[in-house]
């Protein structure tokens, strides 16, 4: 099981497009079992992308400067697509690698950008995902230290 924040490299992503790309992915949830991990895709590719570090609400982005965390360029986490993967589809896929991890006060900012930005758009499903119920955080909580497992 992996936690939230940690960050995948897919070497043969399905974009929302059709297109097929190398990508570093961030995990937004950390799924049970039954669930869908969760992520969004980054770039480093700047265009006309502004620079300003944190949640760019009104792009759907937020901006990494170079060097802070695992990422070595300026990277953008693009807020405003979400890609549900199956967990089966993690483990048994190796097109997939965990690369890093992002650590909690970023990631919560990433998924607090991601509501203020995309709220609207976020299917009730997802919500569930990247803010579950405390009861559900401390079953899965219980479930990580579960030795049986």
């Amino acid at each position: 099981m992996h936690a939230r924040g940690t960050i995948f490299h897919h070497s043969q992503l399905v974009f929302h497009n059709g297109f097929t790309g190398k990508k570093y992915l961030v995990l937004l949830n950390t799924p049970s079992k039954k669930e869908p991990y969760l992520f969004v895709k980054t770039t480093s590719q700047q265009k006309d992308k502004p620079t300003s570090p944190g949640c760019l609400k009104k792009r759907s982005l937020f901006f990494i400067p170079a060097g802070k965390t695992f990422f070595t360029k300026d990277t953008w986490v693009q807020l405003y697509e979400l890609y549900p993967i199956p967990s089966k589809d993690i483990d048994a896929n190796k097109d997939i690698s965990v690369v890093g991890s992002l650590d909690a006060k970023m990631i919560d900012a990433i998924v607090n950008c991601l509501f203020e930005a995309e709220e609207d758009n976020i299917a009730p499903i997802h919500k569930k995902l990247l803010r579950p119920p405390l009861q559900d955080s401390l079953l899965k909580l219980k479930d990580m230290f579960n030795k049986d497992r």
